[in-house]
């Protein structure tokens, strides 16, 4: 007899049969990924497109704009060729490599540009690199060499510019592989080594940094939020200066990605005016929440959004409230991943908070400031050690007031300690008016057949249970019993 097709035919057209079928691809189903061969092969691939793709990132527009440019003049000859090795060295510069220019040497970073380096570091170890250990250190190698190949071609043969190549290619691969392959859809073994690694820190500095890096990422996004509304109110100043420039479509696009590649600068900057201690855009200005002194400037757009000299003063003092308000977020991202504190560690890790937040923002304040050009802009941006002191404290505070509010190990040792000092103050206001020690004070110090004074006896006994003891004490004649009957009466 014919009972129809069995339940575990793949073409059974029962419920169960068919949600087998169904399952049955999204067990195998896999991501396509390239067989490489060894792991480090994957690593010297994926540098090799993280350095095309950020470096056609910068140089492709410029050869765009170079093109445009050359299209509206009557020469025959085009000059785009020349736009390519300026281009690279803006993205030396990007790695923290010093442009030698005919009027100044420039050593402001663009972080625009470091920007889109880390992002496509990330984005290549994330898709191509495996993640092992010699995939990693094989990326990285094969990015710092070809940072530094890239410094030799376009003629940057001083030996800082060489150096300051190595170092920041080697913080940028640090940076963008670290991220990307401990953050991958497809963990390896490198994930396990890391977090093994990870495990043997001491729980106190793990939980340090972990709230350092939130409190520092949370002033990123205040300071973030400050250069909006920077730029929204002096839009109309940004609007009179491309009027003033009379600049083609070409130039302003060109103009346009300039100033993004500094935008993340004037960010950074942001954060010394949240901090207090402000910063200048040029030689004798100042721009802080005390008070802004300005200057003639270069006609550059984004330098029309800076704080005008009105917003000094006044509320804008209360501009350092918001950098305890981020080590305030820091602390409590802090005191959510310990499983047990003592009460005293509240300090060292609100400390630990303070100096790592205190410790990137100095960082990024550095690479933000130095010389942007001659003349005036040759003094551009902020002290990074008094920047960093002044965010270490702040934020320090910040979290060592949650952390105070919100541990119960605190609140535990503070009521100890509090009823400790209770006991204590009872007892010696025990010891005060007990006219039982007063007995026994008198009879050491008189002999053991001698009675106190009347005069001393009253004194003595203050309160209302012990008068009536003390009248009948002084009534009596010259006791003749030894002081222990007389404590015992009484």
């Amino acid at each position: 007899m014919n009972r129809g097709p069995r339940s575990d035919d793949p073409t059974s057209t029962r419920p169960g049969a068919v949600r087998r079928t169904l399952e049955q691809p999204e067990k195998t189903r896999r991501w396509p990924s390239l067989d490489l061969g060894a792991p480090w092969v994957s690593g010297v691939l994926g540098a090799v497109q993280a350095l095309v793709f950020s470096l056609a990132v910068v140089v492709v527009p410029a050869i765009a704009m170079a093109v445009a440019a050359n299209a509206q003049l009557s020469a025959v000859t085009s000059g785009w060729t020349a736009a390519v090795p300026v281009a690279a060295r803006l993205w030396l510069l990007g790695h923290g490599a010093p442009l030698h220019t005919g009027a100044a040497t420039v050593t402001l970073v663009p972080l625009g540009i470091t920007a889109v380096a880390v992002f496509a570091v990330l984005v290549s170890a994330r898709r191509t690199i495996v993640a092992t250990r010699s995939a990693l250190w094989t990326a990285v190698a094969t990015y710092v060499v070809g940072v530094l190949l890239v410094a030799l071609v376009t003629g940057s043969t001083d030996g800082l510019q060489l150096a300051s190549s190595v170092v920041g290619g080697l913080v940028v691969a640090l940076l963008g592989l670290g991220w990307g392959l401990l953050t991958g859809p497809e963990p390896g073994p490198l994930v396990a080594q890391a977090r093994a690694l990870v495990a043997r820190v001491p729980q106190l500095l793990r939980v340090g940094v972990r709230g350092a890096l939130s409190a520092a990422a949370v002033l990123g996004v205040l300071a973030g939020l400050l250069t909006l509304f920077w730029v929204l109110m002096g839009w109309s100043t940004v609007g009179d200066v491309l009027s003033d420039l009379s600049l083609d479509a070409a130039s302003t696009i060109s103009l346009g990605i300039a100033q993004l590649a500094v935008l993340p600068n004037l960010a950074v900057l942001a954060v010394t005016w949240l901090a207090g201690p402000g910063f200048s855009v040029g030689s004798g200005t100042h721009f802080g929440p005390d008070f802004v002194t300005s200057g003639p400037l270069p006609a550059i757009p984004l330098l029309g959004a800076l704080p005008a000299p009105s917003t000094g003063g006044g509320i804008a003092l209360w501009a350092p409230v918001l950098v305890v308000v981020a080590g305030i977020c820091g602390g409590w991202a802090a005191t959510r991943r310990t499983d047990s504190l003592v009460w005293w560690h509240v300090v060292p890790l609100a400390g630990l908070v303070g100096v790592g937040s205190g410790l990137v923002t100095a960082i990024m304040v550095g690479l933000a400031s130095g010389v942007a050009g001659p003349g005036r802009l040759a003094d551009v941006g902020a002290s990074p050690v008094y920047l960093g002191g002044c965010v270490a404290a702040q934020t320090g505070l910040g979290a060592l007031l949650v952390l105070l509010a919100t541990r119960a190990e605190v609140h535990a040792a503070v009521v100890a300690a509090w009823r400790s000092v209770r006991g204590r103050g009872r007892a010696g206001g025990d010891a005060e008016v007990d006219p039982g020690a007063g007995g026994a004070g008198s009879s050491t110090g008189e002999g053991p057949g001698t009675a106190a004074p009347a005069e001393e006896t009253a004194g003595a006994a203050p309160t209302k249970g012990a008068s009536t003891t003390t009248s009948t004490s002084t009534a009596a004649p010259a006791p003749t019993t030894p002081p222990q009957s007389v404590s015992d009466d009484l």
